[in-house]
Formats: structure tokens, C-alpha cells, sequence
């Protein structure tokens, strides 16, 4: 990972100037230390990866809904026999990770990583469009059945819905290589995901949504 930094010494009489250029190749042999070139760049200089501000909102922002989401994947067990929720919070569990790769990107860049989110208490920074505060995390926690299913498939629909503007902007704005990357493939997984959600809102009573 170190460069190797040759420096030729110049002679002051041109008539030694070619034997200096000649024994260049061996002076500045490895053994020769690093510190003794002043002004050398970090080395960590060269491998923290490029970033911006479009780069830490997505990661913060978007951190804050995904853990949001697998905490209301979590509540669907015991509040709604409704299968096709049930199958589709166990599909969010199973492919769970992105939240581990925003924490990734954001301790890379040496950026202040949020602590884990807790339902009902957001840590700094979490809070916006698509979180849930206080009262939404007791109402649905109180419900069952179809009540259940409405305020679940609300907050998911609104939790995707910001991601999926999380992550337009950052296409839009973002510099880093690893973040464009992350960004484009949870858009086409959150839009398709919100897709379903959407239809079931809309067809709730007519696909047996009972709970």
C-alpha cells in the first residue's frame, strides 16, 4: 500500500553530475526511511474514499428508515394472521444488510455513526420525513387484525417512499462510488417492494386482508 519516493541528490559541479545519476538507482534503495521525504502524504490520505454532504445524508437518513423498517417487520408476528404480510416481513428479515453496509460506509469516511435505533426513541440525526415518532409506534403496537394491517402497510408505504427519494437525490448528488452504488440498487428493490405495498393498500379487503 506505501509509495516508494526516490530522491536524486544534485551535485553542485557538472562534473559529477552523470556519477550521481548513475548510483540514483541504488541509493535510494529501501532501506532509505520513509519520514526522510517532508511534505509526504498520509497514507490514509490516499485510502479514505471520496465523499460529500448528498453522501452523508443519504447514509444517515436512509440508516434511520431501514432500521425503522425491520422493527415493523419485527411486530408483524402476533398482530396479523394476514399471510401475505406475514411472508413479506419474513422476505424483509431475510434479506436484511443494507443497514450494515450504511453503518459500513459511514465509519469508512470517519463520520459519527448513529446508535442503533430504538422504536419510539430516535437517536440525533434520524428523525424525518417517513419516522415514526412515539405515538405512531404505541398506536400500532396496540393494534390487531385489519387495524393493524392498514397502519402497518401506512408506515411502510411511507418509509419506502423516502428512501426511494433518499436515494434519487443521492444519484443525483452523491460522489461516492460505494454510496452511488448502494443507492441505485435499493431504488429499483424499494420501488418494487413499494409497488406490492401499494396494491395491497389499494386491494386490502378483496385479497382478504382480515387479519
Amino acid at each position: 500500500m506505501s509509495s516508494r519516493y526516490y530522491q536524486a541528490a544534485a551535485a553542485g559541479a557538472a562534473l559529477i553530475a552523470a556519477v550521481t545519476l548513475a548510483a540514483c538507482g541504488t541509493a535510494a534503495s529501501p532501506g532509505t526511511p520513509a519520514s526522510s521525504t517532508p511534505g509526504t502524504p498520509a497514507p490514509a490520505a490516499a485510502t479514505t474514499a471520496a465523499f460529500n454532504t448528498a453522501d452523508i445524508t443519504f447514509t444517515t437518513s436512509t440508516l434511520g428508515l431501514e432500521e425503522q423498517a425491520a422493527a415493523l417487520a419485527g411486530t408483524v408476528t402476533g398482530h396479523t394472521a394476514t399471510p401475505e404480510l406475514q411472508q413479506f416481513a419474513a422476505g424483509m428479515q431475510a434479506q436484511a444488510g443494507d443497514a450494515q453496509r450504511l453503518r459500513d460506509l459511514m465509519g469508512d469516511w470517519r463520520q459519527p455513526v448513529p446508535a442503533p435505533y430504538s422504536p419510539g426513541s430516535l437517536p440525533a440525526g434520524m428523525m424525518g420525513t417517513g419516522m415514526m415518532n412515539a405515538a405512531d409506534w404505541a398506536e400500532i403496537n396496540h393494534e390487531h387484525g385489519q387495524s393493524f394491517n392498514s397502519g402497518w402497510l401506512d408506515a411502510m408505504i411511507s418509509g419506502y417512499n423516502a428512501e426511494v427519494a433518499l436515494c434519487q437525490q443521492e444519484l443525483g448528488s452523491g460522489a461516492s462510488p460505494q454510496a452511488l452504488a448502494l443507492a441505485r440498487t435499493m431504488l429499483a428493490q424499494r420501488q418494487s417492494r413499494l409497488a406490492q405495498l401499494q396494491q395491497w393498500q389499494h386491494d386490502g379487503q378483496q385479497m382478504g386482508m382480515m387479519g
